[in-house]
């Protein structure tokens, strides 16, 4: 069984190899012990790079060169994505009166 290890890196995202074919990432804001925190399974793909099953919805590709490819494009992602922006402004008019259509 996986022994997670916990390594506080200061990112949000850790990558932890699992086997000589198998990674895993987690995000560190969550406990390991919640399931929540498994974000992504990466294995080695048969022919060349890296398959990637990614556990949330994250609209990424499923297919890398390597497992820290996916690493590298999860936090990238995340950077994009957490990004506010201003409020959209409503125009404002004054109340019509009565008698008036």
């Amino acid at each position: 069984m996986l022994e997670p290890q916990a390594r506080p890196t200061g990112r949000q995202y850790d990558l932890q190899r699992v086997d000589q074919s198998t990674w895993i990432i987690r995000d560190a804001h969550v406990p390991t012990s919640d399931a929540r925190s498994l974000v992504a399974c990466i294995s080695q793909a048969p022919l060349d790079g890296v398959d990637v099953l990614w556990l949330n919805p994250v609209g990424l590709p499923t297919h890398y060169r390597t497992a820290d490819a996916v690493l590298r494009d999860l936090i990238r992602h995340g950077r994009r994505s957490t990004g506010t922006t201003r409020p959209i402004p409503i125009p404002h008019r004054p109340p019509v009166k009565p008698g008036r259509r």
